[in-house]
């Protein structure tokens, strides 16, 4: 950090509105024993630009995101923020700590359903649900979602959580506990929650799977969706980019990624057109 006190650096962090340079600086401070100690000391839960909390996990690559930034991905909050409706849901699927779902419910004054299959991750999330008092408007689920019922094993991903995938049948470093896989419009019907508005899926590849269990969904309501795409990502489980994007497209989806993406952004973002 050379002459700049952590508190100065971390004021400036937190106020540095531009995209740019921000994954450098980051891997800058973590390179470094020393600015990686003050990162893990800082408080938590950190507050966050929106003035919420949020648990945090030392070391990890989200979480000291948040911690130096005091927000996550400025795209893709913008584009909640614009497209939640009042008194509506927020799917959230691959949650990680919940930066997203905190900012619906806090901010966007929605209903939220969490999915994170990764128990210390969901309890995280869970704490912060607490901590911010919104108990009665989240809902945080240890589940995973794909195209077909089952039972899985998540990838151990230390230091980068939000890396974490379902695992191959006899992949090597798995996490030692089983997760439950629900389709969503199957879980939908057992779990109503209102009108859904927006849905962020998030969750290393699985992408299409999971839009092809909600269907139904995406039929009935039509949410805003913003959905990571990463080719490499998605051909582990038999997907591509392409396929996301057609698979919308079939629903009546139009990108307009073109207004929220930033700069390292591998989101898109897809609204569905109004019916003539």
């Amino acid at each position: 950090m050379g002459r700049i006190a952590p508190s100065a650096l971390r004021f400036m962090a937190h106020h540095y509105r531009s995209s740019r340079g921000r994954y450098a600086l980051l891997c800058a401070l973590t390179e470094d024993a020393k600015c990686r100690e003050w990162l893990a000391r800082l408080e938590n839960p950190t507050k966050t630009r929106r003035g919420f909390r949020i648990f945090t996990r030392p070391g990890d690559l989200t979480s000291d995101w948040i911690k130096l930034y005091g927000q996550h991905e400025a795209g893709t909050e913008k584009f909640i923020l614009e497209h939640l409706r009042p008194a509506s849901t927020f799917l959230d699927i691959g949650a990680n700590i919940g930066y997203f779902s905190l900012l619906a419910a806090v901010t966007g004054a929605a209903k939220v359903v969490s999915f994170e299959p990764q128990r210390p991750i969901a309890d995280l999330l869970q704490q912060s649900v607490a901590h911010n008092r919104i108990e009665a408007s989240a809902r945080v689920e240890r589940l995973a979602l794909s195209n077909a019922p089952g039972t899985a094993r998540m990838t151990s991903c230390p230091g980068n959580t939000g890396h974490s995938r379902l695992a191959g049948i006899d992949e090597q470093g798995a996490q030692p506990y089983p997760v439950a896989v629900a389709v969503l419009d199957e879980w939908l019907k057992v779990n109503p929650v209102g009108p859904v508005s927006v849905c962020k899926i998030d969750t290393e590849g699985a992408e299409l799977q999971i839009l092809q269990g909600m269907a139904q969904l995406l039929e009935r309501e039509g949410p805003a969706i913003v959905i990571e795409i990463i080719d490499d990502f998605l051909a582990g489980f038999g997907g591509s980019g392409t396929k996301v994007l057609e698979l919308l497209r079939c629903h009546g989806y139009s990108d307009v990624s073109g207004r929220y993406t930033t700069r390292g952004d591998s989101n898109r973002y897809l609204v569905r057109k109004p019916s003539p």
